[in-house]
Order: structure tokens, then C-alpha cells, then sequence
């Protein structure tokens, strides 16, 4: 009985990271860039005692028992989300694979779906946070018809001129498995051991996606998914919690009995 309350328990925090995270993701369905997130279990392995058996027979070990779950991990699933039009000429979306590599202000960097970017004082594309573009071309303020093409290449044109002038152009920074990388907030992520060392590349050549300019890339969440999901999840706690109390009462019962 004291196993099946562990058990229990175990299942009782499962499900309810489970339900955080669904929570979250529907939170987010109007969130510019944002990529939900699944929750992966695993099982925890118990050990039974070895069954009795005659003295002259060979001793037998240990066998494993189901001993209740526990999160294995959290990952974000990088499937492209609906592209919307903005009409701001500063706005980048990714149609396939790839990130936006992000300088901070403490000298680290991070990576973005999100790609609603303005100009600050000196021509530096930016976030809505504030994090710099990383190795994107600064752009002249009177710069006039701001163009980036589907392979990240920006274009502007000068008062006075008749021709555009090339000013350089966006990378997107590609992981072996995105799926991995840890999210810290804001829609941004940091590299980790699992998910690789980033490869840089030309939008639309080697497995990158091709840049939209004046569009926006909306989040990936369906809503009938997720609340299928968030319905499986609040049955699965719901079992769990009477798993939980049968025990208690039957811990009780034995309980009262050697009174």
C-alpha cells in the first residue's frame, strides 16, 4: 500500500506539469514566434522482493516493478506556425527550419522564432525586447524602402540614388535538434549539449527555411489538440487522486485493525 501511494504521487506531479505546460501553450496562441511545448515521461523503475523458495533452490534476484513516472524532459516542438502579414517591412518570419541568433546585453546569446524587429537610434535592428540582431548589417535611418529578399539579403535605397544599395544580409542559425534547446522566457532559447553546436546559413540553403518579409509568424498551438490533451491529462490526474485515496483508506482499514 505504501507503494501505491508513491505511485500515486508520482502520478499526481506528472500530470500536473502536464497540465502547466497545455496551460501554457493556449496561453500563448496569440504570441508572435511562440513554439509549444510537450512534456515526456518516463517510468520509475521500483524493485520487488524475490518471491520464497526452497533452500536447496538457486536464489533469484530482485525483479523490476512499475514504480510510478516522473518527467523525463520538456521540449518545444519547431514545427512552422501560420504566416500572417504585418505590413511593418521590419518584420521577418521563417517558413521552415532555423532560428534568429540574438546578441544580449550581458555579452551571451539566444535564439528566436519571433521576428517582429525595429531600428533603434543608430540603425541596429532589434527586438520588442531589445536584443541586438546578430551579424545583421546596421541600416542607414534615412534609408528609404527597406527589402529583405528570401535568401536574407538587405536592400536599401538612398535619397538621391536611383539604384537599391546591398547592405548585407541575415543568417539563420540551424540546430541538429532544436527540440532541445532550453527555453528561457520571452521566446527566446540557449544552446544545449543535446541539441548541437548551430550551423549558420543562408536562408533557404542547407535545411534553413526562406525569410517573408512583412510577416509575422504566428504561434504553432491547435486548440483542439490542446484541449484534447488537456482533457486526457485531467482524467489521468483524476485517477491518480483516486488511486491515492483507495489507498489511504485501505491503510486505514488496516489501521483500526490492530486496535
Amino acid at each position: 500500500m505504501i507503494d501505491a501511494l508513491y505511485i500515486a504521487a508520482s502520478g499526481l506531479r506528472s500530470e500536473q506539469k502536464q497540465i502547466d505546460v497545455i496551460s501554457n501553450n493556449v496561453a500563448n496562441m496569440q504570441t508572435p514566434g511562440f513554439k509549444r511545448s510537450r512534456v515526456n515521461f518516463a517510468d520509475v523503475a521500483g524493485t520487488a522482493l524475490p518471491a520464497a523458495v526452497a533452500n536447496d533452490a538457486p536464489a533469484r534476484a530482485a525483479e523490476p516493478m512499475p514504480g510510478g513516472t516522473r518527467i523525463s524532459s520538456t521540449i518545444s516542438e519547431f514545427d512552422t506556425g501560420e504566416l500572417k502579414p504585418s505590413g511593418n517591412p521590419l518584420d521577418l518570419a521563417i517558413d521552415g527550419a532555423g532560428l534568429f541568433e540574438l546578441e544580449l546585453d550581458n555579452g551571451t546569446v539566444a535564439y528566436t522564432r519571433d521576428g517582429q524587429f525595429r531600428l533603434d537610434g543608430e540603425g541596429t535592428l532589434r527586438t520588442m525586447q531589445g536584443a541586438r540582431l546578430a551579424n545583421a548589417p546596421q541600416i542607414p535611418l534615412e534609408a528609404t524602402d527597406v527589402r529583405v529578399s528570401s535568401a536574407g539579403e538587405i536592400s536599401v535605397l538612398m535619397p538621391g540614388d536611383t539604384e537599391r544599395s546591398v547592405l548585407g544580409a541575415v543568417e539563420l542559425a540551424v540546430f541538429g535538434a532544436a527540440d532541445a534547446l532550453q527555453s528561457v522566457g520571452d521566446n527566446r532559447y540557449t544552446a544545449t549539449l543535446a541539441a548541437g553546436t548551430p550551423t549558420y546559413a543562408v536562408p533557404g540553403e542547407a535545411g534553413s527555411g526562406k525569410l517573408q518579409q512583412g510577416y509575422v509568424e504566428m504561434a504553432n498551438v491547435q486548440m483542439i489538440e490542446e484541449m484534447s490533451s488537456l482533457v486526457m491529462a485531467q482524467r489521468a490526474y483524476q485517477l491518480n487522486a483516486r488511486v491515492l485515496q483507495a489507498a489511504d483508506q485501505v491503510l486505514e482499514t488496516i489501521n483500526n485493525l490492530r486496535r
